[in-house]
C-alpha cells in the first residue's frame, strides 16, 4: 500500500480519498487526475483488504474502488461501509453493467461511475460523492427506478427449471437460445464478452441450485 506519511499523522480527514484496485499504472493515473483537481488522495492500494485498512487508517471520506479489485468489489464495498461507516464508496467500471450497478448500490456504494467519464468527469464525480450525494450514470437511473418498483426480475424457465432472472440475464439467455454466440450477444447488448459469460455462468448456477430443490419437492409429493 502506497501512503503519504504526513497524511497518517494528521488524523482523520473527511475529504481524504483512497484509490483502490486496478493495475498500478491505472491507480497512479487516477491518483494523478484527482490530485490535479485539488483532491487529497492519501493512499492507493491494490486489494479489498488493504482498501478497508486504508479507509480506517486515514478516516477517508471516500474510497474509489475498481470494479475488478482483487478480493472482490462487492466484498470491498461491504467491508468498507461496515467498518468505516463515515466513508463513502464510489465504484468505477469500464462499462455500465446494470446488475453490477444494482449489486454495488445494494452493498452500500454511494455511486457507480464509468471510466469513459474522462479526467474532468471523474474528478467531478468524486467531489459530488464527497459532498454526500449519490453518483449514478444517467443510463443507470432507470434500472434503479425499476428496482424500486420490483420490476428488475423476470420469471422464466431454463432447462425445464422455473427461475427468476434479472432483466439482463433474461436478455442474454433469450439471445443464447436463438443460437447467438457470447461475442454476438455482447455486441448486440453493448456489453463485454466477459460480462456476457458472467451472466451465463450466473444462470447456470441458478439452474444447479434449483435442481436439488425440485428433486426434494418431488420426493415429498
Amino acid at each position: 500500500m502506497a501512503r503519504d506519511s504526513a497524511a497518517a499523522q494528521t488524523g482523520p480527514r473527511s475529504r481524504a480519498v483512497v484509490v483502490a484496485g486496478g493495475q498500478a499504472l491505472v491507480r497512479a493515473a487516477r491518483r494523478s487526475v484527482l490530485a490535479r483537481a485539488g483532491i487529497d488522495v492519501v493512499a492507493d492500494v491494490e486489494d479489498a483488504s488493504r482498501a478497508v485498512k486504508a479507509a480506517e487508517l486515514y478516516g477517508a471520506g471516500l474510497v474509489l474502488v475498481d470494479s475488478e479489485i482483487s478480493g472482490g468489489c462487492l466484498l470491498a464495498v461491504r467491508r468498507i461501509t461496515g467498518q468505516a461507516p463515515d466513508t463513502a464508496v464510489l465504484v468505477i467500471a469500464p462499462e455500465l453493467d446494470q446488475d453490477a450497478l444494482l449489486a454495488s448500490v445494494h452493498a452500500g456504494a454511494a455511486g457507480f461511475v464509468l471510466e469513459t467519464l474522462g479526467a474532468r468527469g471523474l474528478a467531478r464525480a468524486v467531489e459530488v460523492a464527497l459532498s454526500g450525494d449519490s453518483v449514478i450514470p444517467r443510463a443507470g437511473v432507470w434500472t434503479l427506478i425499476e428496482q424500486l418498483r420490483g420490476g428488475t426480475q423476470e420469471q422464466t424457465s431454463v432447462d425445464g427449471q422455473p427461475l427468476r432472472l434479472t432483466r439482463r440475464e433474461a436478455d442474454v439467455m433469450s439471445r443464447a437460445r436463438e443460437g447467438m454466440t457470447p461475442k454476438e450477444i455482447a455486441y448486440e447488448l453493448a456489453l463485454s464478452d466477459v460480462t456476457v459469460r458472467r451472466h451465463l455462468s450466473s444462470v447456470a448456477r441458478k439452474v444447479r441450485q434449483a435442481r436439488p430443490l425440485t428433486l426434494a419437492l418431488e420426493s415429498t409429493s
